[in-house]
């Protein structure tokens, strides 16, 4: 845990107030990997020639947050009731079902509440975007409560990084850019599928720093499977790729060109991650250093944002 989250996790539980308890619960730090997909999608279809219907936006937003939330909920109280979320070993960010702030069935209830707010605003996307926005919807919702529940649980298996990026990355930008447009376009595709990499990556760390304790749980994730050194590879892979994207992207956006703005943005971009979030990661070897490297993925992929603005600017 950083400083602050071990602080947090050595208070008395009568110091804790309702506010702060339930704010941790939903993790806020988190929604950053909801939010950036609906943001480049709005940044792809404000260049774009597809008329915008800008009044569904928020609702957009706000389901996907919702989902977000839920999923962080029904984490809480899922791992702590299978003994592998235990409060005086938890090396991650505290989780307030394990720390006994709150009990499992009110995480459970309010996992549901947030996940009803998205089936509502999902009811209007659906009435503006059809069958493949009710489909996407469906989907969303089942993994909400399969990520760290059922049978087979996606958060203990090989393919977390894999629905990360399909679902937080490719369906986030695409469905949001349709549901915008009325339109399903490569650039929507591909963009989703970079944005969703460093994504992926915040769950290499998370792993990693967990994967003792996820094997000794019987958890199955892709680190545990190649390793602790091939998981900083993979991490660093992720985020070298998702640079190189932004001159594909660009390519795009402007088909036989290829722009001299689009290959320095990417490249410094290149060269700060190498500098500060993977040299960070390979250099983090306790729970605290990788912790940060969490939240330093996060803002990784807001200035992977803000380069794609950079390039959209200079086009």
């Amino acid at each position: 845990m950083s400083g602050t989250d071990v602080n947090m996790a050595a208070r008395p539980q009568n110091d804790y107030n309702w506010s702060s308890v339930w704010l941790m619960a939903m993790r806020p730090k988190t929604l950053l990997l909801s939010l950036s997909p609906v943001l480049l999608a709005g940044l792809i279809v404000f260049g774009g020639s597809h008329p915008v219907d800008w009044i569904v936006f928020p609702i957009i937003i706000l389901s996907s947050v919702s989902i977000q939330i839920a999923t962080n909920l029904w984490n809480d109280a899922t791992d702590a009731s299978t003994g592998l979320d235990k409060a005086s070993e938890r090396l991650g960010p505290p989780r307030v079902t394990s720390m006994g702030l709150l009990k499992p069935w009110q995480v459970r209830l309010a996992a549901f509440l947030f996940l009803l707010l998205a089936a509502l605003c999902g009811l209007y996307l659906v009435f503006i975007g059809g069958w493949p926005i009710l489909l996407i919807g469906i989907v969303g919702i089942l993994c909400a409560f399969g990520y760290s529940s059922g049978p087979y649980p996606i958060s203990g298996s090989p393919f977390g990084e894999v629905f990360v990026i399909c679902f937080f990355g490719i369906m986030a930008v695409m469905g949001s850019a349709y549901l915008l447009t009325g339109a399903w376009t490569e650039i929507a595709f591909w963009a989703g599928f970079y944005i969703g990499l460093p994504a992926a990556a915040v769950l290499v760390v998370n792993n990693y720093r967990d994967r003792i304790g996820d094997e000794q749980g019987g958890r199955r994730t892709l680190v545990i499977q190649i390793g602790p050194k091939a998981a900083k590879r993979l991490y660093a892979i992720l985020l070298l790729l998702c640079c190189a994207g932004l001159v594909h992207l660009n390519s795009l956006i402007h088909p036989g060109t290829l722009s001299f703005v689009s290959l320095v943005v990417a490249g410094l971009l290149m060269i700060y991650s190498l500098a500060m979030p993977i040299r960070r990661f390979f250099l983090a070897d306790t729970a605290p250093l990788q912790n940060r490297c969490l939240l330093g993925t996060s803002i990784f992929q807001l200035q992977w944002l803000a380069a794609f603005v950079l390039i959209m600017l200079a086009s």
